[in-house]
């Protein structure tokens, strides 16, 4: 858990704090949303897994109440929905604005940000759920409800509806989304 939370930290920590004391830690959990909800999101995680071992549930209980409250206060307070079936790789996400962000049976790689009222996921998946590469970029109000692939490197654009698999390295917008440029390169705005 806490080797995913310093990843998470330290790719959000090129926009907002450089990190040279122990109390930058803390000014960089105050200062980014995205970043506290994440880490919420990973100790629930930890919590489960933490659980299903022998005598972790004495580690478990206390917590779980403690776990709930923060989940709840960051859904309602910011409006982001972390739920536990998302599967995010360590380092994998940086949310840049609060609001209307929902993230729910998929899995994210590595490098991925998003921006708010961005809707990730369907209720109920098919097919082993909507897979998410490396190092690609959502963009504001865009949506990916439907059991998709899409490859690494890919930039969707504010207001695109992905219904279709995407394959790498691609800019789509649109709604219905549509791929625009192949070998597009988003490392500038990552």
């Amino acid at each position: 858990m806490f080797e995913n939370i310093h990843a998470d930290m330290m790719r959000a920590r090129r926009r907002y704090i450089e990190i040279r004391h122990p109390i930058d830690i803390l000014r960089l959990l105050w200062s980014s949303n995205g970043l506290q909800a994440l880490v919420i999101y990973r100790l629930g995680r930890w919590l489960s897994n933490v659980h299903h071992r022998r005598f972790g549930w004495a580690i478990a209980a206390p917590l779980y109440p403690a776990y709930w409250m923060l989940f709840v206060i960051v859904r309602k307070a910011y409006g982001i929905n972390l739920e536990q079936s998302a599967d995010i790789a360590a380092g994998g996400l940086h949310i840049y604005h609060l609001g209307g962000i929902e993230v729910r049976n998929c899995r994210i790689g590595s490098r991925c940000t998003i921006f708010q009222q961005v809707k990730l996921g369907t209720a109920e998946p098919k097919d082993g759920g909507l897979i998410i590469g490396e190092g690609v970029y959502i963009g504001p109000h865009a949506q990916i409800c439907a059991d998709v692939s899409i490859g690494d490197g890919v930039t969707i654009g504010a207001g695109s509806v992905v219904t279709q698999d995407i394959p790498p390295h691609c800019l789509v917008l649109g709604n219905p989304s549509r791929i625009v440029q192949r070998d597009y390169d988003n490392s500038a705005i990552l």
